[in-house]
């Protein structure tokens, strides 16, 4: 075919890709060019306009299946056009052609097909990757079982170099096995493919078996190095340039790259070799007729250059590369080349340059990011996060300070990003019914692992403690940790098939205009934390202002945030009440690091702080950071050891009016675009109140706090769920669905904890399951707007360098919320229902969310003994002592049912456990009214006041 009908055929396909070949857009335009283009575009039509087109213009299958065939084949290497597009059409191509043989009508035509499908999925730059990988060796095996080594020896060599191929590049499982199995094929091709017998196949494959040695990671490196050289060498000796002269560039190449990694011989030397290899091979590839292969020579050359100062000549090199590899048809190459470019630049201080290479970088991670599955996302962007890093950095030192908080953004979150996204294009869609079955297969599996910790928990005879913590950081046993996994599989296939999930739109960057757009009022600013190698920026970003930077030098990853680890969540998982007794020294000592004070000084005129951290920075109660420590205060009970007071020494001071939050109202996000997703959704006209209130029992507090909320707002019966008889899952997700009079503002006060070793696995707990924060990130919540989590942990996650923050409060804001009041840790339930109610009367006094949060914390922490004996003591003395006589009602009624017959064993012990631990939890309670009444200040502790944050909007 000539040239220019190839360009013309080129620009229909990808029209055809576009419109997924709908026959209605397509049909005519064939028919009216089908004498110019010949048959080559039936391999995209759907297969009834195949037949027809076929039977009307004579065609046998045989010829047909030839022609796709040839085509599929042509167009995949062509150099024009869009490259992804072009191997999609030969990918599609080979799946017709299988749609139209079998191993059994056509076996060799058949088994040809499944060796092309492989190559081309190797070659495939759409989709997810690995899966790209796995679907072409499962191709190579496909084939095997028709192209036996005994019968057909040149073919089964051919499959065996193909599978050698895909292992070399294999990102599942280990790197070390993968490259072992690929030497075992291309050994095992070599068998078949000898230098005497099938020169061109025996040079590929030798070739390919030095690439390995090259890379490998088994046996001593120095001799794999020397090996692959060997190969090499051998290759050249066989083969010229001009009777194989693709084959002869590529061995060059590949000796060049070999040079340069030698560790035996003089350094110098061994460059000067990799360089005289890479000239030669671009004697073959050139950009006009190998554009891929000359680029990667570009590169390499680049890399040696710079090994021996030859700067200029190495950004030359890079820039000539970067002309081929664009983010579309290269993202894997794009990323590598001008990342390795911006590095360069980075060192000799070209700013501009670092940041324009780094931004190409950046493009190609997103793109590819976009097109990988959903659960291989976060691994592409955690294997490029330095590159956003570097980039900050370099728009720091350039002084591009807005384009910095811009690239921030666009590193942090984006898994909590994409399923905001997501899930609100499919707030008012219907779910489909593959979802529905596969959420109930989940659910299934949640009530099973429900049953199972019940079980252990009663086994164990635990006693709870007063707080609303169910199973804070725990152990889990081997049969839970099985349903799990089986869990997230399911998890995933809804994910999968989910359309609207499953597509994954590509969320746009946000930029700092809109970024300014967000901040409603002169008075507030948006800190937004980011720790990069060396240092930890802090961009103060105001509504009509430059925005500003704070940095906290030597405060790097390896210095604040890996300080934090051990100071901070490394404590709570493993001594909570040595954590407890640390936690003022500690926010003091960050206090210092992040030179609040200093901080502070920049904010003139500001009331209010959003505030976006980063890693581990999530974790921390901003608003109890002293910036005015006061000396000499007061010792008070630490709430963890029974009483023991807590030298002053310990806590330094601050109490009344030394706290950031004392200065200002503070809320968090996750980032900026979280930010603008809870802006963008509806707000609430006429707030419907709901509460979900101690499922289990076990919380007296809890009880309490929904009683004086239901009495202020008066919230309906049918609106409250309360105790193990309405507390159910099904109660709740019916309230939460209601259509009549729908929710607009939920509290729960029951049990919850945060899973750190598997986030989605962090649940609120109700009478009968749990709500875990996977099923949260599949609902979608129409009404629901605020929500108060009234329970442990519901804000604690420990991040990874992605900074994506998997927490119930972050699942309540995916599920549709745009206020979630969340818990760092775990709470007390006394203090944390005088802190709700405190809360509520503010809410109901009009203020709005953020200041009736400081005012409710400035409430507790400075609230005496005597006030709390005035205003509190007695209304919970007579809640907790009626609390327990309904207790022991309870538990002599189920006795009864159990002496009847109408409970089996296993379900009496484990509910007469829950039900003692519930009145032994009232006594308790009542028990500590007397020791608060008879303190200075019983809740001045940060323990029971800090660890209260809004996510969201105020």
């Amino acid at each position: 075919m000539q040239n220019e009908q190839l360009k013309f055929l080129t620009s229909v396909l990808e029209s055809v890709a576009e419109s997924r070949g709908n026959p209605q857009v397509i049909y005519p335009l064939l028919q009216s060019n089908l004498p110019y283009l010949n048959t080559e575009l039936i391999p995209l039509l759907q297969l009834r306009k195949i037949s027809m087109l076929a039977e009307n213009n004579g065609y046998k299958q045989n010829s047909m299946v030839v022609t796709i065939r040839t085509f599929g084949n042509l167009i995949r290497q062509f150099p024009l056009g869009n490259l992804a597009t072009n191997r999609e059409i030969a990918i599609a191509s080979c799946e017709i052609i299988l749609t139209i043989v079998s191993p059994i009508t056509a076996p060799e035509i058949w088994a040809d097909t499944q060796i092309n499908l492989a190559v081309a999925y190797n070659d495939r730059i759409l989709g997810d990757k690995a899966n790209n990988q796995k679907l072409s060796i499962d191709c190579c095996q496909s084939a095997l079982k028709l192209y036996n080594r005994k019968d057909f020896p040149s073919k089964w060599a051919g499959i065996q170099n193909n599978l050698g191929n895909a292992y070399c590049e294999w990102i599942r499982g280990g790197r070390a096995e993968n490259l072992e199995m690929a030497i075992s094929y291309f050994r095992a091709a070599l068998e078949i493919r000898t230098r005497h017998g099938s020169l061109e196949e025996w040079a590929e494959t030798k070739n390919n078996l030095a690439t390995v040695y090259l890379n490998r990671i088994r046996g001593d490196k120095s001799e794999n190095i020397e090996i692959a050289i060997s190969y090499f060498r051998a290759v050249l000796e066989a083969i010229t340039r001009q009777n194989f002269s693709e084959q002869w560039a590529m061995t060059q190449g590949n000796l060049a790259t070999a040079y340069t990694n030698r560790i035996r011989g003089d350094k110098g030397d061994n460059l000067k070799l990799s360089i005289e290899c890479s000239l030669s091979t671009l004697k073959v590839y050139t950009q006009q007729d190998f554009p891929g292969n000359w680029a990667m020579t570009q590169n390499n050359l680049a890399l040696t250059y710079q090994k021996i100062d030859r700067i200029d000549e190495s950004i030359d090199c890079f820039q000539s590369a970067l002309e081929v590899y664009d983010r579309q048809n290269f993202p894997e190459e794009c990323l590598r080349t001008a990342n390795n470019l911006g590095n360069l630049a980075f060192k000799q201080s070209n700013w501009q340059l670092a940041i324009e290479s780094y931004d190409r970088a950046i493009q190609a991670v997103e793109i590819s990011r976009g097109w990988a599955r959903v659960e291989n996302r976060q691994e592409i962007l955690r294997d490029a996060i330095s590159v956003y890093q570097n980039v900050i950095q370099a728009c720091i030192n350039y002084g591009q300070i807005d384009k910095a908080i811009e690239y921030s953004e666009r590193a942090r979150s984006r898994q909590l990003v994409d399923f905001m996204a997501t899930n609100d294009l499919y707030r008012d869609g219907e779910i489909p019914a593959e979802v529905r079955t596969l959420q109930a297969e989940y659910e299934s599996l949640q009530q099973q692992i429900y049953i199972q910790q019940r079980t252990e928990t009663a086994n164990e005879n635990r006693q709870l403690t007063p707080t609303r913590d169910s199973r804070a950081i725990q152990q889990v046993s081997e049969h839970i940790q099985a349903l799990e996994a089986q869990k997230q599989t399911v998890w995933r296939k809804i994910r999968a098939v989910d359309p609207q999930l499953a597509e994954q739109q590509q969320v746009t960057p946000i930029d700092l205009p809109t970024i300014q757009q967000l901040i409603t009022t002169e008075s507030t600013a948006i800190l937004s934390l980011y720790t990069t190698d060396n240092d930890t920026h802090i961009f103060i970003i105001t509504r009509d202002n430059q925005p500003q930077i704070h940095t906290c030098q030597g405060e790097g990853a390896g210095e604040l945030q890996l300080w934090l680890w051990e100071n901070w969540l490394n404590p709570y998982v493993n001594d909570r009440s040595a954590w407890a007794d640390n936690m003022p020294e500690i926010l003091a000592q960050l206090a210092q690091r992040l030179q609040l004070d200093r901080l502070v000084a920049k904010l003139t005129d500001i009331t209010e702080l959003i505030i976006i951290p980063h890693l581990y920075l999530h974790q921390i109660p901003f608003a109890a950071l002293p910036i005015n420590p006061l000396a000499n205060e007061s010792a008070e009970p630490n709430p963890l050891l029974g009483g023991v007071p807590v030298g002053r020494g310990g806590f330094r001071g601050g109490f009344r009016r030394g706290f950031l939050g004392d200065k200002f109202t503070i809320r968090s996000v996750p980032s900026c675009q979280i930010l603008k997703y809870c802006l963008d959704r509806s707000p609430i006209t006429m707030p419907q109140y709901g509460t979900v209130e101690n499922a289990d029992g076990t919380l007296p507090g809890a009880g309490f706090e929904g009683k004086q909320i239901a009495e202020l707002f008066q919230i309906e019966s049918d609106y409250r769920l309360q105790g193990r008889k309405q507390a159910t899952v099904t109660a709740f997700d019916n309230l939460i669905e209601r259509t009549d009079k729908p929710i607009t503002t939920l509290h729960l006060a029951n049990h919850a904890s945060s899973r750190l070793d598997n986030p989605l696995e962090s649940a609120v707990s109700l009478a009968d399951g749990n709500i875990s924060l996977a099923k949260l990130m599949m609902s979608r919540y129409r009404h629901l707007r605020e929500i108060f989590l009234s329970c442990c942990e519901t804000h604690l996650g420990s991040t990874n360098i992605t900074d994506d923050l998997l927490t119930l409060s972050t699942g309540f804001l995916c599920a549709g919320a745009s206020t979630v009041i969340g818990t760092l840790w775990v709470v007390d339930d006394l203090a944390t229902a005088l802190f709700s109610t405190f809360y509520y009367l503010n809410r109901h006094a009009g203020f709005d969310r953020v200041i009736a949060l400081k005012m409710a914390q400035v409430r507790l922490r400075d609230l005496t003994g005597d006030e709390f004996k005035l205003h509190h003591s007695e209304d919970l003395k007579n809640h907790f002592q009626a609390y327990a006589q309904a207790n022991r009602i309870d538990r002599a009624e189920f006795k009864a049912e159990f002496e009847r017959g109408e409970v089996d064993k296993a379900t009496f012990d484990r509910e007469t456990h829950r039900l003692t631990n519930a009145y032994r939890g009232a006594l308790d309670s009542t028990k500590t009214l007397d020791r608060y009444c008879q303190s200075d200040r019983p809740f001045s502790h940060p323990f029971y006041w800090a660890g209260f944050t809004c996510q969201g909007l105020g």
